[in-house]
């Protein structure tokens, strides 16, 4: 309805409303309580009208408290507003008052208000009272101020006890499925015992609201004139579960505007209007800058003005004559103006959507007679102002004054762009922005949102300083990425930090914070601080404390919140307790407080964690009672503290450190009131000495290095020459048994990283082994290749120390988190591990039958688990989500068929329980390997599914072995080689005795055994191995590198693994079925044999054998040519498959060149990975299809058997073959 037909020619303003300033203008009377202001309302206002203020760079953050549109009262019959005011005395004193004229401000001043009484429309008595008297007199209208005390939103909430959801019981409505009906019934029952978990409150309002909106819409879709929707059967619990949350936290604006739509659906009677106006003000209070709440407030203004006037075109159904004569005193056409005025001040700097209001406003002092002048001044203000629709407010501007200037338009109009240039350049900066922000909102998706928002603040954080308006619009950009986003604590802590920042009131922020993220210790230790900077009084502080930790808010979030709270509490009562004015009541209410939080403390962590819960492993709380005690000059029990630190906190270097200089700071205190410093025996600290003595004697220091640098240091500095010498030698002997302390790490490090081979790959002894390694060495066709690729890469020390790398621990590195949200992301949990460190993996998995998820998060180390512990019982979107160590729940499996993939084995364990990933392990320098580990959800399946499948038989022939998996049962691999007792030598004289080199050798220890590499002809090539008996001779021996024997240089090295060899390339020779009895078995020999390639049936000669090979791009390393053969045996005969690890692929010989063709054209290979594919060799090898012989001349290279992937006289075939035609095109194609 367009605003010009509500304030129709008929009933102009008076003349001195029609004016922009409304100092003369009488307003109506705010009613208010009777109790005195609390210190907090220094800085909450008491309307949106002043709730949003113009950044200033003052310190002052006491407004004058401002009016706030009111309810109304018969007084004489002309209607007023009654502001209650209160004197030191508490004394009521109740004056007329004009409005005072409003400046507009930003949105950093916005304040959370409640009004002094809740709402409470679905209680029986009030239900009954409003039917008996469905006209009660305007005077018992519930205030629409928000409180009388100043106090806030939150004050008021959690002073008074908080509403109840309904009682449960089973739920039947023709509205809402059976399981619909089943989860209210089952919300109700769990709000009942956690009535602070927000999202079961968000969900069951959810649910009841759509049960409310599919009654209303079958009672239209019926057709009847008259549509009830008073007769919904669930609407009392609707009613009763939005009090309930609204008296715990803040709605938010979706749930916001559900709420206003459905009242304002139910409304029947001029009481009912009022309640809605009620629930409007106290709609865009919580949420002061939320257009759409604004736009839903003044539409509901505005058709009741319509309405109760009888303005054309209005619906006057269901009115009666009472209603409407009650209601014209009530919805006014002052009051319209004064909604779009507040609307206006709250989002004027929405860069997106502030137009909406401003047109509306404009257009109204237009058609209200006020000045062209001040019109025109709104407009020339209006447009320095950054917001989207700048040109239309430009073409806006020119057709007004065109109209009423039309000598000096064209002089005005440049006038106004020029001041404009600096809002035109803020809106420019933020072009890019806002079009991925309305991008990400188009498609749907609210991580994109998110991230869009994300980045959004993090530019407007950075530039905030720059250009006029930054400071406006990094607010205003805050709070509209809050509103979206409510319970994301991190952006209110960032907003309250720009606050902070730049001076600006932050207060009213922090108290909207702790309503819409109560868990949020960060929020709730920030509000205490600013209580305290703001000098507010000891009561009020207290009493903001007790509402954090008694209300079970903190609880929700965790212990770690909890000491959060608890922490700023306790430095504010110490900093209190010392203040100049402070008494001896002050110290011992402080000193009680501070132990009464270290009880609470150590009572919930016992509870929750267990008796063997050890404090906060980060002592803070005993930080400061430590500080406390020292300023009141109680050093014994300041000591005692940390005594006691120092036996469950030994292993802290912090902690040790922390009492050192606490020791050294009171020594030195006595020291500086000495007239004359003189050394002696007896002035020297002893106790700070004391202190770094038994620190050093603890053999499980976290850091070690730090005690020990502190330690010589202190002795240098502060203790004799006798003492620092005895001091040298004990951190000499520190030093070694650091050595042999990481010595023992190491080899444990070592220890664990352990490559489970497959169960078919026999063990054997380092000599066997070598031999086997020996007798392929003496094959003698790629000898000279073969030395030519041995060249060590960097020479390394003699003593250089092995650097084991750290072993991949999943068994003891993950977590399980239950009862996540449905719809949770990797995104959501990473952030809710944010402090812990950041996650290797993430894998989500939906609960069966629940509307919740699970997760398993793997850490990089077991301290990070046990950290990761410490979020057990915190939210995530509302849900309180449980945290438990994922040991024992992860099976290893062996033995299994080799086509087995990542969906059959899933298939296989699936009847046991729910499996959050099945890991095949990478087969890059072992294509044999064949074990997986399944890992269930919890651990009572994967027991389950041990005991029916271990020593299973799988297709008649393979034994299944599933073992829960142990890292620490696994065993190292044995032998010389992997104990590291075996040598590589090289350029050894070919003549010399193998006793002459071992004589030559064991000046570095006890030679085991020599084996030197011989060819075919039993002629050594100048290469062996030489085993010590212990792995400190065969290091010491590497002292032989770069030494002669015999006339020649020897290059001795530790003999390493042929892992990388393996990984290069491994060929699969594929048998035929025959030879196998029905069972496929694949040869893996390092080295092509062309020979094997090219028997039995298809195309004979290396002509073509291009021709007949296919590439397998991007293959997993986890696959095997098991998987391949299956994938691919179906399109021809299979000869040969290479894998190429190093190359991410394989190459699949065809015994055909038409099958070969087909398949490289492009067939179905998803079974080997989502984005496997097929193509040609060239793309894989990283060149071009035709192949590129080595350079050179002469007989060299020429004699070098053709194999997959070489290509032997084969160009010079093709160019006397010539062009194919297109005959021989289709024979290939069959």
């Amino acid at each position: 309805m367009d605003i010009n037909s509500l304030l129709s020619p008929e009933n102009p303003l008076p003349p001195s409303s029609g004016r922009l300033s409304r100092g003369s203008r009488q307003t109506p009377v705010v009613i208010t309580s009777g109790h005195p202001p609390s210190g907090l309302s220094n800085e909450v206002l008491l309307s949106p009208e002043a709730s949003v203020s113009r950044p200033h760079h003052g310190k002052s953050e006491d407004p004058q408290p401002k009016e706030a549109l009111g309810s109304v009262r018969q007084t004489s019959g002309n209607v007023t507003r009654v502001r209650r005011t209160y004197g030191k005395t508490g004394e009521q004193q109740q004056t007329q008052s004009n409005r005072k004229s409003f400046t507009p401000e930003p949105c950093t001043e916005t304040a959370s208000l409640r009004p002094e009484q809740r709402l409470s429309r679905n209680s029986p008595a009030m239900r009954s009272k409003g039917a008996c008297n469905s006209s009660r007199s305007m005077a018992t209208i519930t205030p629409v101020r928000r409180n009388g005390t100043g106090q806030s939103l939150a004050d008021l909430t959690m002073a008074e006890a908080p509403a109840q959801t309904p009682p449960p019981r089973e739920f039947t409505s023709n509205v809402l499925s059976s399981e619909e009906s089943q989860t209210v019934n089952n919300l109700l029952s769990h709000l009942r015992e956690k009535s602070y978990d927000y999202g079961s409150h968000v969900e069951l309002i959810n649910i009841l609201h759509k049960g409310f909106v599919v009654h209303t819409r079958a009672q239209e879709a019926t057709g009847d004139e008259a549509p009830e929707p008073h007769s919904y059967a669930l609407l009392n619990d609707l009613r009763q579960a939005r009090e309930a949350m609204d008296s715990r936290f803040a709605v938010g604006e979706a749930l916001w505007a559900d709420w206003l739509a459905d009242e304002m659906i139910l409304v029947r009677s001029s009481d009912d209007r009022v309640t809605v106006t009620e629930l409007c003000q106290k709609a865009v209070q919580d949420e002061p800058t939320s257009v759409r709440l604004w736009m839903m407030y003044l539409e509901w203004i505005q058709s009741n003005y319509a309405t109760c006037h009888v303005v054309e075109g209005a619906d006057q159904s269901g009115w009666k004559e009472e209603d409407r004569a009650m209601c014209q005193e009530l919805f006014t056409r002052e009051m319209i103006t004064v909604v779009l005025e507040q609307g206006m001040t709250a989002t004027q700097w929405r860069l997106d959507c502030s137009h909406n209001f401003w047109n509306q406003y404009i257009e109204l002092m237009q058609q209200s007679g006020v000045a062209v002048v001040k019109v025109r001044d709104m407009f020339v203000k209006r447009m320095q102002q950054p917001h989207a629709a700048w040109q239309e407010t430009s073409q806006m501007y020119w057709s007004f004054i065109s109209r009423h200037f039309p000598d000096h338009w064209e002089q005005m109009m440049i006038m106004a762009k020029t001041a404009a240039e600096p809002a035109q350049k803020q809106i420019t900066l933020r072009s890019q922005f806002e079009s991925s922000l309305r991008q990400a909102d188009e498609s749907g998706d609210a991580s994109a949102v998110f991230a869009a928002f994300d980045t959004y603040l993090s530019w407007e954080r950075k530039y905030v300083g720059r250009g006029q308006f930054a400071l406006e619009l990094c607010c205003a950009q805050y709070e509209r990425a809050l509103l979206r986003f409510p319970t994301y604590a991190e952006w209110w802590l960032d907003y309250i930090d720009l606050l902070t920042v730049h001076g600006q009131p932050v207060l009213p922020v922090i108290d909207r914070a702790t309503r819409h993220c109560p868990w949020s210790g960060d929020l709730w230790s920030r509000r205490i601080l600013r209580c305290e900077v703001q000098k507010t009084s000891h009561e009020e502080i207290e009493h903001t404390k007790h509402r954090a930790t008694n209300s079970g808010l903190l609880d929700a979030g965790g212990m770690e919140e909890l000491l959060k709270v608890l922490q700023e509490w306790c430095g504010y009562l110490r900093r209190h307790a010392f203040r100049p004015d402070s008494t001896e009541y002050d110290q011992d209410t402080a000193e009680m407080g501070i132990l009464q939080a270290r009880e609470d403390i150590q009572r919930i962590g016992e509870e929750v964690y267990g008796r063997d819960f050890q404090g906060d492993p980060l002592w803070r709380l005993e930080t400061i009672q430590i500080k406390f005690y020292t300023e009141a000059r109680r050093v014994p029990l300041a000591r005692q503290i940390f005594d006691d630190l120092t036996k469950s906190h030994r292993t802290s270097a912090t902690m040790w450190l922390s009492y050192f200089r606490w020791e050294l700071l009171l020594w030195s205190h006595e020291r500086l009131s000495d007239s004359r410093r003189v050394e002696q025996d007896l002035s020297r600290p002893r106790l700070a000495t004391e202190v770094l003595r038994k620190a050093l004697k603890e053999p499980e220091l976290d850091d070690p290095d730090s005690i020990l640098h502190e330690y010589i240091t202190h002795f240098q500095h502060n203790e004799s020459p006798e003492q620092l010498q005895m001091a040298l030698a004990d951190a000499r002997e520190f030093r070694r048994r650091m050595i042999v302390r990481r010595t023992k790490e190491s080899e444990e490090a070592l220890r664990l990283q352990v490559i489970v081979a497959d169960d078919t790959e026999a063990t054997v002894s380092g000599g066997k082994k070598r031999k086997a390694e020996t007798d392929h060495a003496n094959d003698g066709r790629r000898i000279k290749a073969k030395n030519e690729d041995i060249s060590p890469a960097v020479e390394k020390p003699a003593n250089a120390p092995e650097q084991a790398p750290a072993k991949r621990d999943r068994e003891h590195n993950c977590v399980t988190v239950h009862n996540l949200p449905q719809n949770v992301t990797e995104l959501v949990i990473k952030k809710f591990f944010r402090d812990v460190g950041v996650p290797r993996s993430v894998h989500i998995r939906q609960e069966k039958d629940t509307k919740s998820a699970s997760a398993t998060v793997e850490f990089e180390s077991t301290e990070q688990v046990l950290a990761a512990k410490t979020r057990d019982r915190k939210r995530i979107e509302g849900h309180e989500v449980r945290v438990r160590a994922g040991q024992r729940n992860t099976l290893y499996v062996a033995n299994y068929p080799a086509e087995y993939d990542e969906t059959a084995l899933k298939s296989l364990f699936e009847p046991y329980g729910q499996i959050m990933s099945v890991r095949l392990p990478s087969l890059k320098y072992n294509s044999r390997r064949r074990f997986c580990y399944v890992q269930f959800l919890r651990e009572e399946d994967a027991q389950k599914a041990e005991a029916a499948m271990d020593d299973k038989i799988l297709d008649g022939q393979h034994r299944l072995t599933a073992k829960i998996s142990n890292p620490e049962a696994k065993k190292a691999r044995s032998g010389a080689q992997a104990e590291g007792r075996e040598l590589y030598v090289r350029n050894v004289d070919r003549n010399a005795p193998e006793d002459e080199i071992k004589s030559f050798f064991e000046q570095y220890g006890q030679v085991e055994r020599i084996n030197m590499v011989k060819l075919v002809n039993n002629k050594r090539i100048g290469t062996g191995f030489i085993v010590f008996s212990t792995k400190d001779e065969a290091e010491a021996a590497i002292a032989a590198n770069n030494k002669p024997f015999r006339d020649r240089i020897l290059h001795v090295e530790i003999s390493r693994p042929k892992g990388q060899d393996r990984a290069r390339k491994a060929d699969i020779i594929v048998q035929a079925p025959s030879e196998t009895a029905g069972r496929r078995v694949s040869d893996v020999s390092m080295a092509s044999d062309s020979k094997t390639s090219n028997d039995g049936d298809g195309d004979e000669g290396a002509q073509n054998v291009r021709e007949r090979k296919v590439a397998i791009l991007n293959l997993s390393d986890t696959v095997n040519d098991a998987r391949i053969r299956t994938a691919l045996e179906s399109y021809g005969t299979i000869r040969k498959i290479q894998l190429r690890r190093t190359n991410g692929g394989a190459i699949v010989e065809f015994a055909h060149a038409k099958d070969a063709f087909r398949v490289r054209q492009g067939v179905d290979v998803s079974s080997l990975g989502p984005e496997t594919r097929t193509g040609d060799v060239g793309e894989l090898l990283g060149k071009s299809g035709k192949s590129v012989g080595r350079g050179g001349s002469g007989g060299r290279g020429q004699g070098r058997r053709g194999g997959l992937g070489t290509q032997t006289r084969t160009k010079q075939t093709n160019e006397n073959a010539g062009p194919k035609s297109n005959d021989e095109f289709r024979a290939m194609l069959g």
